[in-house]
């Protein structure tokens, strides 16, 4: 009984992608792509950040210095 419930509906949702093991979905790629290009963001943020916190330390101690 099962073989023909195989026959009758060979598309079961959510399995789509389930025989392509090498493959990778256009969606998980865009995702990950938007994360690689949101880490540098972050990245470069965080050096601002050093910078103006280094900048502040200096310009204080030569003030006060």
């Amino acid at each position: 009984m099962s073989n023909t419930y195989t026959k009758e509906a060979p598309y079961h949702p959510g399995y789509e992608d389930a025989s392509f093991k090498q493959e990778i979905s256009k969606s998980v790629l865009e995702l990950s792509e938007l994360r690689r290009v949101n880490a540098r963001y972050l990245k470069f943020a965080d050096a601002i950040v050093d910078f103006c916190k280094a900048s502040h330390v200096a310009t204080k101690k030569v003030t006060t210095g």
